[in-house]
This record gives C-alpha cells, sequence and structure tokens, in this order.
C-alpha cells in the first residue's frame, strides 16, 4: 500500500511539474505568445494553437479582426492583412516575459522595464493615465501596457504598426 501511495505522489508530481513548465511558456512577448509568433498566417496559428478560426464572410472585416482562444481567457489575437499582428491581454493571470500583469502596478511596470519603456499620455484619459511602451532592439516589435489609475488594466504585443492602433481594429 505504501509504494502505491509513493508511485501515486511521483506521478502527481511528474504531471504538476510539466503543467508548470507548459504554463511558463505561455508568456507574451514582444514577438508572440506561447508558440503562436507575429507574422504567422491564420492556418498556422490554428495549427500551433489548436484552433479553428477562419476569416470573417464580409469583405469589409477580413483586413483587420480579432479571434478569442477559447482555451487561454482574456487573450485577444489580431489579424491584420491576414497575419498575426498583435495579442491583447485584458485580465490578470497571463504575463509578460518580465512577469508583468494585468493588475500591477504602473510603478512595478516601470522598475522592472526600467528607462527603456517609453512614457505617453492616454489617448482618452491621459495625462493621469499613460502608454507604457517598450520596443524590440530592432524596433519591429514591442509591447504596449495600457494604464488607468497607476494600474495595468491591459497590453499587447506585437508588430510596432499595430500595437499603435489605438481602438485596435476599429
Amino acid at each position: 500500500m505504501i509504494s502505491l501511495l509513493r508511485v501515486v505522489l511521483a506521478v502527481l508530481i511528474v504531471v504538476s511539474t510539466i503543467a508548470t513548465v507548459a504554463d511558463d511558456s505561455w508568456v507574451v512577448r514582444d514577438d508572440g505568445i506561447g508558440p503562436a509568433k507575429i507574422g504567422m498566417s491564420l492556418s498556422e496559428i490554428n495549427n500551433v494553437l489548436r484552433e479553428k478560426w477562419s476569416m470573417p464572410e464580409d469583405k469589409d472585416e477580413q483586413s483587420c479582426f480579432y479571434v478569442d482562444s477559447a482555451k487561454h481567457a482574456g487573450i485577444g489575437f489580431m489579424i491584420l492583412d491576414s497575419r498575426l499582428a498583435r495579442i491583447d491581454v485584458d485580465r490578470p493571470g497571463v504575463r509578460t516575459a518580465k512577469g508583468i500583469q494585468v493588475g500591477d502596478s504602473e510603478a512595478h511596470t516601470l522598475r522592472v522595464y526600467g528607462p527603456k519603456l517609453k512614457i505617453e499620455p492616454h489617448f482618452y484619459s491621459g495625462p493621469e493615465d499613460h502608454y507604457l511602451t517598450i520596443y524590440s532592439g530592432d524596433n519591429r516589435c514591442g509591447i504596449r501596457f495600457e494604464t488607468d489609475k497607476g494600474k495595468i488594466n491591459m497590453f499587447y504585443a506585437g508588430t510596432s504598426a499595430a500595437i499603435s492602433l489605438v481602438e485596435g481594429c476599429s
């Protein structure tokens, strides 16, 4: 009985370790999230994320649209000109590669990312609220945090052009 208990306990430890490692890889980077990379086609994203998204039927909506993951709540994928251009996160639980998530303070985010973080007034609620933006070394991609009353209320990563769109696809 004791050896069976040890086997069950060992299996549970292995399974929880694997789950933790898998969750750690599902972080937002300036070039994607998990296996999804900025620039992938819709079919490539479907393959790596095991989703079944399709183009909107309305031609007017095909140039820019969002798909939401049923498997990962709070994450939206912006498809711009048939390619993944941006990943939006609007709730806690999904972190950047440096550990920032929705709900973290602006001050903490500034400490974590340092002086490379560009601070701008929010388009609608500035100057009190801000956009905090960090770009990749080649400036092709980045992560932008939106703040509200000193807290991160959403963030998105993707191409520099896509993260600069104040209203997403609108």
